[in-house]
């Protein structure tokens, strides 16, 4: 399949540059790692909305990524059945620009020289774009903070004494498992999904949420260790090399992981960020034991 087909009618006629319509004439800035990013051209519902989902997060601040959203025909895109359908945005990546396809959504993220982003959406209200918003705001950070030194990481973060535990692995493996357990103990939770994973190396809360309906968006704490999540019926721990934590790492980086002209780039970023940070793999059960074999009990 073409770049865009399976979203889109028409997928040769994806917007070339930053250019259309814009819903509206509000703006709004959110203060997320690698920004404050600035959002224009949003319809009065469209704002109202975003800040439904991400309020807290507002600022008054110049940003330092801007995106502007405009228009789309909603007869542009495919009618699809999401009925046990996996979700997945389409991707088609270049050095200089990076273009995705999702529902209801196609957006570009723009280098000229510095970072832009432009999305096109059919929603100017009602329940559709808070969703279209999340999913392109995802992609945005994680290139922005891959161009920082930085990285998104699918993962859960627990803060524990004033660090962070990083919790990765892949959908199913048990974050939000971990995470809920952590709650049940008193312990703060980032994020149960992404999170973004600073030099430093620091770990901050993104407010990109799996099964947890709530995080600590704003938290940064120093990361302690990472840890491989296997589910078993025992606890245990036992220590992974400098490749075995970056590899888990890279497989746990969404979109820029699957960028063929950034993924080096990703690797190299990310053996930096776990120099001298311990990895494990934790094999844990649902009796709560793992957390008295956790580093730095």
């Amino acid at each position: 399949m073409s770049f865009g087909s399976g979203f889109l009618h028409n997928p040769d006629l994806f917007p070339a540059r930053p250019a259309g319509e814009p819903w509206g004439d509000r703006d709004l800035v959110l203060d997320l790692p690698g920004g404050p990013y600035g959002f224009s051209g949003l319809s009065a519902d469209q704002e109202e909305t975003a800040l439904a989902r991400f309020g807290d997060l507002r600022v008054a601040s110049e940003p330092e990524v801007t995106t502007t959203v405009f228009r789309a025909a909603a007869e542009d895109f495919r009618t699809i059945d999401t009925r046990g359908w996996e979700y997945s945005l389409d991707f088609d990546s270049g050095p200089s620009s990076v273009r995705l396809a999702g529902l209801d959504l196609v957006g570009r993220l723009d280098w000229r020289p510095a970072l832009r982003g432009a999305l096109w959406a059919p929603a100017g209200s009602g329940d559709r774009f808070p969703g279209i918003f999340e999913n392109f705001c995802r992609v945005l950070v994680a290139y922005r903070l891959h161009e920082l030194g930085g990285a998104v990481i699918h993962g859960a973060a627990v803060v524990d004494g004033g660090e962070a535990l990083l919790f990765a692995g892949p959908s199913g493996a048990g974050k939000s498992t971990v995470s809920r357990m952590a709650l049940e103990r008193g312990l703060t939770v980032l994020s149960d999904d992404l999170n973004a994973l600073l030099p430093g190396p620091i770990l901050a809360g993104l407010p990109f949420t799996g099964d947890l309906e709530k995080a600590d968006s704003r938290g940064r704490y120093p990361l302690r260790a990472l840890l491989r999540l296997e589910k078993d019926t025992g606890d245990n721990l036992r220590p992974l090399g400098r490749a075995e934590a970056a590899a888990c790492l890279l497989a746990c980086s969404p979109f820029v992981n699957a960028d063929p002209g950034r993924h080096a780039a990703l690797l190299s970023t990310l053996l930096d960020l776990m120099d001298g940070v311990p990895a494990y793999a934790l094999r844990f059960s649902l009796t709560g034991r793992m957390w008295s074999i956790l580093p730095g009990r």
